[in-house]
C-alpha cells in the first residue's frame, strides 16, 4: 500500500513538473485574436499549432483573425460584453488610447515572471509599450516602412543596383533616369516612384517629417506643430515628385504602387516589411530591399510600427487561463525567429543579433539596417485621432486641391480641436 502511493506521489511530482508552473493540470483552452489576415497569417497559425502541440493536453490556443479595421472595433464590444478574447495584438499606436479604456491590463508581473526586461529589446519598441508607468504591451516585432527598388530596372538606366539613392538629391536623380516612355508614344509607362494619395503615403511624410528635425506635437500633447517648416517641407517635396519633376503619375490610388512594382512599371517604392512576402513570391522580380533614404534635411528617420501581445480585461478572471496566456506569450516571443520569416523584425535583440536571423533572405539584412533610425512618435491616447488629419491634408495636397501649407494649417486647426476636447 506503502509502496503504491509513494509511487502516485511520484507520478504527480513527474506530472506537475511536465506541466510548468502557474499552469493548471486541467486542460486549459484560451482565445487569441489578432488581425493577421495576410501572409504572415499562415506563419502565426503555424506557431499556435507548434504550441499547441508542444502543450498538448495541457493548453489549447485557438486563434481568431479578422481584418484590423474590425479588430478594434470586436475588442471593445467583447470587453464591454463581458467576453473578451484572452490573448491578443495590438499596434504600438493603439496602445494608449485602449488603456484608459479599461480594455487591457498591466502586465508587469508577466514580464517579470517571463524575465524580459529592456536589455534583450530594441529599447524603443520597450519604452513605448508603457503608459504611466506600467506596463501594458510585450513587443513581438518591429514593422518598418522599407524602400524597394528594381534592379533589372536600375540596370537599364545604367544604375548600379546594388547602391539605391543615398538621399533626397539622388533619389530624383535616380527617379528622373528611371522615369520613361519606352514605347515612344508620348505616354509615360515606366516611372520612378509612385506616391499614393493614400496608404502609405503617411509613412513616407512622417520618415521624411522626421528627417527634417520636425515635432508633431508640444511636450504636453495639447497643440500640434506639424505645419511647421519642416511639415510643409516634407509634403511639398512628395507634391514636387508628382507636379514638378513629373517621376510620379497623378492620383494614385492605394495599392496601385503595389500592383505597378510587381509588373515592373514602377522603379522605386516605399511600403511596409509587410510586403517582402509577396514580392518574393513574385515571379522574374529581382529587387532590392532597405532602409528610407535620407530625405529629411538633416537626419535619416524610418517610419516603423510594431505589433504588441497583450491582455484583455475579464469581467470575471479565471487564474489558470491568465497563466496559460502568459505561457502563450513567452513561447511565442521565445520563437520570434520563426515569425521573422513572416517578413517581420523581431523586438527580441538576442532574435535579431542571431546568426540565424542574419542569414534570413532580405529580412535579415533590414533588421541589421532599419533599427538604429527608427522614430516612434510620443503616444497618448488622442494620438490616433490627432493624427487623423494629417492623412486627409496629404490628400488634399497630393490631389492638388490645396497647397501643401494650406493643407496643414487646416489639418492643424482640427487636430487642434480635437486635443482639446473632453
Amino acid at each position: 500500500m506503502f509502496k503504491r502511493i509513494s509511487i502516485l506521489l511520484v507520478s504527480i511530482l513527474i506530472i506537475s513538473l511536465l506541466i510548468g508552473p502557474g499552469i493548471a493540470a486541467k486542460k486549459v483552452e484560451i482565445t487569441f485574436w489578432n488581425g493577421f489576415t495576410g501572409p504572415d497569417g499562415r506563419y502565426m497559425q503555424n506557431l499556435v499549432n507548434a504550441f499547441n502541440e508542444a502543450y498538448k493536453g495541457r493548453i489549447e490556443v485557438k486563434m481568431s483573425v479578422m481584418l484590423w479595421g474590425d479588430y478594434y472595433t470586436k475588442v471593445v464590444a467583447a470587453v464591454a460584453a463581458g467576453n473578451p478574447p484572452d490573448v491578443g495584438i495590438m499596434h504600438l499606436d493603439q496602445i494608449s488610447a485602449y488603456v484608459p479604456r479599461g480594455v487591457i491590463i498591466p502586465l508587469d508581473d508577466l514580464a517579470a515572471e517571463l524575465k524580459l526586461s529592456e536589455k534583450d529589446f530594441i529599447p524603443a519598441v520597450w519604452k513605448a509599450g508603457l503608459y504611466e508607468g506600467k506596463r501594458y504591451a510585450i513587443p513581438l516585432d518591429v514593422h518598418p516602412l522599407v524602400f524597394y527598388w528594381n534592379k533589372k530596372l536600375f540596370r537599364e538606366a545604367g544604375l548600379d543596383p546594388e547602391k539605391p539613392p543615398k538621399n533626397r538629391t539622388e533619389f530624383i536623380e535616380y527617379a528622373k533616369k528611371l522615369t520613361k516612355d519606352k514605347d515612344g508614344d508620348g505616354k509615360i509607362d515606366q516611372w520612378g516612384t509612385m506616391i499614393p494619395v493614400g496608404w502609405p503615403n503617411f509613412m513616407i511624410w512622417y520618415s521624411i517629417f522626421f528627417g527634417n528635425g520636425g515635432k508633431l506635437f508640444s511636450d504636453d500633447n495639447k497643440k500640434a506643430l506639424f505645419n511647421s517648416p519642416e511639415g510643409i517641407d516634407a509634403l511639398q517635396f512628395l507634391v514636387d515628385l508628382v507636379k514638378v519633376y513629373k517621376v510620379s503619375p497623378e492620383n494614385v490610388a492605394v495599392d496601385a504602387d503595389v500592383d505597378a512594382f510587381k509588373r515592373g512599371t514602377c522603379a522605386m517604392e516605399f511600403n511596409g516589411i509587410w510586403m517582402l512576402t509577396a514580392y518574393q513570391e513574385q515571379p522574374g522580380l529581382e529587387f532590392g530591399a532597405g532602409k528610407v533614404p535620407q530625405l529629411g534635411l538633416k537626419g535619416l528617420a524610418n517610419w516603423a510600427g510594431s505589433h504588441n501581445f497583450v491582455v484583455f480585461k475579464q469581467r470575471n478572471p479565471d487564474p489558470d487561463k491568465l497563466a496559460a496566456a502568459k505561457t502563450f506569450i513567452g513561447w511565442v516571443s521565445r520563437k520570434s525567429l520563426e515569425w521573422a520569416k513572416a517578413g517581420q523584425i523581431p523586438a527580441r535583440l538576442s532574435v535579431l543579433r542571431s546568426k540565424e536571423f542574419k542569414e534570413i533572405p532580405y529580412i535579415g539584412k533590414l533588421g541589421q539596417e532599419i533599427p538604429p533610425h527608427i522614430i516612434f512618435p510620443p503616444l497618448f491616447p488622442k494620438y490616433g485621432e490627432a493624427t487623423g488629419p494629417i492623412w486627409d491634408a496629404l490628400n488634399f495636397a497630393l490631389t492638388f486641391k490645396k497647397d501643401p501649407k494650406k493643407a496643414l494649417d487646416d489639418a492643424v486647426e482640427l487636430s487642434n480641436k480635437i486635443l482639446v476636447s473632453e
